[in-house]
Parts: C-alpha cells; structure tokens; sequence
C-alpha cells in the first residue's frame, strides 16, 4: 500500500446544459509522482471539497457528525485504503480501532475518504491500483487545489465556483470520468 494525499476534488461542469456532468477527487502519490482519479458524486465531492478547505459550516455535515460519533465512542480511524479495482469500481476499507479491536470496513472510496479528510486520517492506494489507473505526473510538475483565480489563469473553458472547483467541458459519461482525467490534472499541474 502506497500513501497518497487528497489534492482536489473538482467538479466537471457541462458545457451546454450548465449542470454538472461528473466529479473526480485527485489523489496524488507523491513517492512516485503519480496522480488518480476516482469518479466520485457531487454530493460527495461537495464534502470533500469542504473538509480540504477547512470551511466552516454552520452544521455538520454527515462526515463532521461520523467522525464526532467515532470520537466520543473512542473510536479513530486509523487509515482508509482502497484495495481493488473491478469493473472500473474502486472498492475501499475504512479501518477503525476501538480500543485494541481493529474493525475493517468495507466503504465507498468518496465515503471513506471524506471520513479520513474530516478526521485527518491518512489514505492509502495498493500499488497494483496505482500502477493499472495511477497517471504519470510530468517532471517538474507538482499538483496544486485549485481556485478561481488558478482556473481562470489555466484556460478561458474554466471556471471556478464558490468553494469548489468547477470545470466547464463537453458533456461526459462516468466512463469518459476516467479517460478526461486528464484535463482535470493540467488544470491542478503547476
């Protein structure tokens, strides 16, 4: 298992209905100057997005509200890893310890990692997921959160909304997600 950090959640905006058309989290291993993207939804993204730009809300979202029950039980998340790969579906384990019991639970990768972005919990992609749907990252680039001034400055087709980023293109199916992902990594590379 290699560790990666949460870079961005961007949102996929379409181009000619304005709504939005998929999101993706990008996950960056920086050990080997990789990125991944998992196709994610905007709800969930959303959350994401919160969690790595620290914004107050003036209540929990269900994230801050799992992780306060996870706390007062006793419990921590001690690490959430996304072990396969099937079908184009990534399958994640949040890994819970309370007190000397380690509890592996089985989680949507949106899910468990905006639990581990709220509980500052670290994350963790095996290397055959990586090495099968992980993008070479070109040298001397490094990934960047974007905002609006940064999307504004990558191409006049970007945009950014409040809080989260948003990128107007065609209108993509969640299988094209995977093959634009691309795009979403110029726009993060500095």
């Amino acid at each position: 298992m290699i560790q990666v950090s949460v870079v961005d959640s961007v949102t996929v905006m379409n181009k000619e209905a304005s709504r939005p058309a998929y999101s993706v989290v990008v996950l960056h291993d920086e050990a080997h100057h990789r990125a991944l993207g998992i196709c994610v939804g905007q709800a969930e993204a959303f959350v994401i997005d919160r969690g790595l730009r620290q914004s107050p809300l003036p209540r929990p979202m269900t994230m801050n509200f799992i992780a306060s029950i996870l706390h007062s039980l006793g419990a921590v998340l001690e690490e959430v890893r996304i072990e396969s790969l099937t079908d184009e579906i990534f399958y994640a384990t949040a890994r819970i310890r309370s007190d000397n019991t380690l509890h592996e639970i089985d989680a949507r990768p949106s899910d468990a990692i905006a639990l581990a972005v709220a509980t500052g919990s670290p994350v963790f992609v095996s290397e055959e997921i990586l090495d099968m749907a992980g993008v070479a990252l070109p040298e001397g680039k490094m990934l960047h959160r974007i905002d609006a001034t940064t999307a504004a400055e990558q191409s006049e087709e970007h945009t950014a909304g409040v809080g989260e980023a948003l990128v107007l293109e065609e209108d993509f199916t969640k299988s094209e997600c995977k093959r634009n992902f691309q795009r979403v990594l110029r726009i993060l590379m500095r």
